[in-house]
């Protein structure tokens, strides 16, 4: 028998004008979001430019895959709409910016994610995956780290989403089917957005910092910090069919929101309550959620370390 989440409405849980406010998103606070995360890309390679070292480089690209998780956090939010009110201006800002940057497909990702908010933490869960083999020993999270930190999980991820752009091919134009559109489609979108990325590095600095300051970071320490934002989200979870503890808050740093923790996404928790409420007010509902007392239901950890701490056997 298939278990299925229960769904508790927002009304049930905060005042109607408190969920006007957070339901209310600005075009302008998102886009502003998107642009951050760029700006903070290429004003790390332009302070790179001015100090190179071997040593500086390491820290330069460690902050680039933190705004690359961003970046994926991003099309996060345009998956769910959340970017900007005007729909087409959100998937455009989401699959430019965002998607093809990372070599992935908003759409092909808004109908795999979904399915996660609908069948959260039941066998239909497609990121089940991600959370049932936790708790894990350390020998095995020194595994996956070293397979993340040496480039073989990202070369097998972006194999996969593109292949997976293949495999669901098929788009309808009045009530026609065509097939190879879409792919073709992502695949242009991919390639002209790495194009772009390449030639805007290549001005800032020399035309290896797409391969230095770009592929390197994602292909490595991104799927690092990729892994542990997913291992944050579900991993040990107290209660799969708990709407307040089949998904987890973790109160973050400074510096694990530069890293593993970008754009608000540390309030996970927040966002499977409540679906439509965009990324900057999740610490709000987050604060509501404590002032009417739901703490005790809630399921927090707080910090990253002592999370990583909870999944270790």
């Amino acid at each position: 028998m298939t278990v299925t989440t229960p769904t508790i409405k927002p009304n049930e849980i905060l005042d109607s004008s408190q969920v006007k406010y957070l339901r209310t998103k600005s075009s302008l606070m998102g886009t502003l979001l998107v642009a951050h995360a760029w700006l903070v890309i290429f004003s790390l390679l332009f302070v790179y430019t001015l100090f190179p070292s071997f040593i500086f480089y390491l820290v330069i690209i460690t902050f680039i895959a933190g705004r690359q998780l961003g970046l994926a956090i991003l099309m996060h939010e345009g998956a769910h709409g959340l970017i900007a009110n005007n729909v087409k201006f959100n998937n455009y800002i989401s699959q430019l910016f965002c998607a093809f940057p990372m070599a992935v497909d908003t759409y092909d990702y808004r109908h795999y994610h979904l399915k996660h908010h609908r069948h959260t933490q039941t066998k239909d869960d497609p990121d089940l995956v991600l959370s049932k083999p936790f708790p894990i020993t350390k020998s095995s999270f020194i595994r996956k780290m070293l397979r993340d930190l040496s480039g073989i999980t990202g070369i097998k991820q972006r194999y996969q989403s593109i292949k997976r752009t293949f495999d669901n091919d098929t788009l309808k134009v009045d009530g026609k089917e065509i097939s190879g559109f879409k792919s073709k489609t992502t695949l242009r979108g991919i390639l002209l957005s790495q194009f772009l990325i390449f030639i805007s590095m290549s001005i800032v600095g020399s035309w290896w910092y797409y391969f230095a300051f770009w592929l390197v970071p994602a292909l490595t320490i991104f799927q690092f910090f990729y892994r542990i934002r997913n291992i944050a989200e579900h991993a040990v979870v107290p209660n799969d069919c708990d709407d307040f503890n089949n998904a987890r808050t973790t109160h973050a740093s400074f510096i694990e929101r530069c890293f593993v923790a970008p754009y608000y996404v540390n309030y996970h928790l927040e966002h499977h309550l409540f679906m439509f409420i965009p990324c900057y007010k999740l610490k709000h509902a987050h604060n509501l959620l404590v002032a009417k007392k739901y703490t005790d239901r809630m399921e927090i950890k707080k910090g990253y370390i002592p999370l990583l701490k909870s999944i270790l056997v």
